[in-house]
């Protein structure tokens, strides 16, 4: 995923890039191509330089950090906060907007949860960098929240390798995991020619994990004064193999970049709930198979540089769960295909961009209740959009970029003979300014319209049935055809300065207009409660949003030591509807995050460090249900030691103490009220690791 021309396109050497009036040799210098040499931390050039807010943490970065796995990553990074559910999953928030608002990709293509790689289980050293963008533009329409790019590694023409085994311990038991990477030239290469001479290199890696996951929760009922304890325990073991190639390359003047990966995981799981001295138990099954194969092609013109990418995967899941009220089966899967091509040039003091895109993801399978019928599934989300983006230098060395994207989505829902469609079209404009404060400051300004597609599963008019005892805070799940794209209008403003020793800080204030809002909403039909994704009305977000990567080199105690933190305070309510007044569901009041760390550094020694989050409290409530989920603070920490180009230890330990997920929830009905109050236990996750490179 490619950033605007001024940031350098490799971790090293020449880079093609754009020149403006702050950084020609003259207030009237004129923009144009050319190579330009960027003696900065790439990271911290491109956030300074990219046409939008952008926040990049290159392979470099991630050495430093000393982690073990991707979501090890995630969580240190600015802006995002990063939870893990009872089965594994990893739920990715930016701006303490719901996990939903947040788009991620990997390797510039859409993910879809259970199309994509597993990222709870990437190891940290399968990533190139990870790209936040925050503001949208005409090329990254984004999300209201923001998007994340996960750009796994490249293949390079330094012949390298590495081995890592890892053992992660939760619940008493041990989960290992073994990661063997290599790198480099097709053939044989003189060692006294130079590194970029090499024509073609390849990346392959491989992976195979075991994992558990799971929780334990307590729940307190009152119906009509009768007071009800319950426990319950769900434990799910994975097994999980993963295949990466890469392979890149020039073709005459193109450069061309393939990557393929296969993945297969299974897992079993286990459920019982202890309620009212009746004990009611459930076991499950599941197996994985995904495939993902992509490339992209870049070829230099006269006019500037086209890039072109084409994308594609797939991956199926049968699961069955064994329940007290008969079996549940579920057979599904989703594919996706993308097609991607941008243009870029630049004529005098004009940059400019256009590009289309076309998308279709599909889901379809089987879905059986018991003895009910067999349902068949079948959704699809198609998307096709023609955008393009022009850059001006103005006065006050400001940049201006205007772009225009026009999208057409259409939408399709099917469950046995039952047929919805939808047909929608959307114009997105843009507006970004960057002027420069000084050599080491700048302000931003933006302003978009963006739209949020829902998921194919939320289109599937089927029940799929809670787990145990059917409660509040237990609901089944069901799916809605009639959900609309949520249309979002953002305005953002903020403020980056360079701190020394390669430090950032930012302070932005963004607003958030919403139509057609996507948000989860409780009910009972009959005697069985639901939970249904639905358009609720509008709403009006404001959040406050702060962050700071600084060296602590002024402190004596901790002159290697760096400190990376970010803060959000949220403030919404819903502008029309049923809610009318009320806060967005599930939305925090504030999060932050606090990192203190001894980085792993290239020459070895020891390194550690600890992480503080912070998730706030916030409501719950619907048009028929009042509730509110309570902040919660997850402390982390590791250790370890290394030695330069041959090995490396760590140990450490995320969640300690425990800290659990605490809600309560009422509902009035008949006259009498219905309270639950439940907490919900994820268990620390002790994790040791040991490494070599060859």
């Amino acid at each position: 995923m490619a950033v605007c021309l001024a940031v350098c396109l490799a971790d090293s050497g020449p880079a093609q890039a754009q020149m403006g009036p702050d950084e020609g040799s003259g207030e009237g210098a004129t923009q144009t191509l050319r190579e330009v040499v960027i003696t900065t931390r790439r990271s911290l050039e491109e956030r300074f330089q990219a046409t939008g807010s952008l926040v990049v943490v290159d392979r470099q970065d991630i050495e430093l950090m000393g982690v073990d796995s991707t979501e090890d990553v995630l969580r240190r990074l600015p802006g995002l906060q990063v939870t893990t559910g009872a089965s594994g999953n990893l739920e990715i928030r930016m701006r303490g907007l719901d996990s939903s608002a947040t788009r991620v990709m990997i390797d510039g293509q859409r993910s879809a949860g259970r199309a994509q790689l597993p990222i709870d289980q990437l190891p940290a050293d399968l990533i190139e960098r990870i790209e936040i963008i925050r503001s949208p533009s005409a090329e990254y329409s984004g999300s209201s929240g923001g998007t994340v790019n996960i750009v796994l590694r490249q293949a390079m023409s330094q012949r390298t390798a590495t081995v890592r085994l890892t053992d992660n311990i939760a619940w008493d038991q041990h989960s290992p995991r073994l990661w063997a990477m290599r790198t480099g030239p097709l053939g044989d290469v003189d060692p006294k020619a130079p590194a970029r001479s090499t024509t073609w290199s390849y990346f392959t890696g491989v992976w195979l994990a075991r994992g558990l996951s799971g929780s334990d929760q307590e729940r307190q009922s009152e119906v009509g004064g009768v007071l009800t304890d319950t426990r319950s325990e769900s434990r799910t073991r994975r097994d999980d193999w993963m295949l990466i190639q890469r392979l890149n390359g020039r073709i005459g003047r193109d450069q061309v970049s393939l990557r393929g990966n296969i993945s297969g995981s299974k897992s079993s799981g286990d459920y019982q709930q202890l309620s009212g001295g009746l004990l009611q138990a459930e076991t499950s099954s599941a197996q994985r198979s995904s495939w993902q194969l992509g490339g992209d092609w870049t070829r230099r013109l006269s006019i500037g540089k086209l890039e072109s990418s084409l994308s594609g995967n797939q991956q199926t899941d049968d699961s069955q769960r064994l329940r007290a009220a008969g079996t549940y089966r579920e057979d599904r899967s989703e594919s996706t295909w993308q097609l991607k091509s941008k243009l870029t040039g630049a004529r005098e003091s004009l940059l400019w961009m256009t590009g289309l895109e076309y998308e279709n993801r599909q889901a379809s399978g089987t879905s059986q209740d018991g003895a009910s019928a067999l349902q068949a599934l079948n959704s699809r989300i198609e998307r096709a959009a023609l955008w393009g983006q022009n850059e001006w230098a103005l006065p006050a060395k400001t940049t201006l970029t205007l772009g225009l994207r026009g999208e057409t989505v259409k939408l399709h829902s099917q469950v046995d003979a039952l047929q919805v469609n939808q047909q929608l079209n959307f114009w997105q404009p843009s507006l970004h300014t960057r002027t420069p404060l000084s050599e080491t400051a700048q302000w931003r300004l933006n302003i978009a319209r963006i739209t949020r597609q829902p998921s194919v599963w939320d289109l599937l008019d089927r029940t799929v049935p809670s787990q145990g005892i059917n409660s509040i805070s237990n609901a089944s799940q069901v799916g809605n055809p009639d959900l609309r794209p949520e249309v979002t209008q953002t305005f953002d403003i903020g403020v980056e300065q360079r701190l020394a020793g390669q430090g950032q800080m930012g302070l932005s204030l963004f607003v958030r207009q919403v139509s057609d809002v996507i948000a989860t909403q409780v009910f009972q039909q009959g005697t069985q409660w639901l939970e249904q994704r639905q358009n609720i009305g509008s709403a009006l977000t404001v959040g406050l949003e702060g962050d700071i990567k600084r060296p602590l080199s002024d402190s004596g105690w901790a002159r290697s030591w760096l400190l990376t933190a970010n803060a959000t305070v949220l403030q919404s309510r819903m502008t029309d509807g049923a809610r009318e007044g009320m806060a967005i569901p599930g939305q925090s009041t504030y999060t932050a995050s606090l990192n203190i760390n001894q980085p792993m550094r290239r020459t070895g020694g020891t390194f550690g460090g600890i992480g503080l989050t912070l998730n706030g409290p916030a409501a719950l409530t619907t048009p028929t249900l009042q509730g509110r989920e309570q902040s919660r603070v997850t402390l982390d920490a590791h250790v370890g030691h290394s030695v330069a180009r041959k090995w490396s230890w760590r140990v450490g330990i995320y969640n300690i103490g425990d800290a659990p997920i605490s809600r309560s929830r009422s509902y009035q009905d008949a006259g009498q009220t219905i309270t639950e109050r439940t907490r919900s236990y994820f268990a620390p996750r002790v994790f040791a690791s040991v490494g070599m490179q060859l």
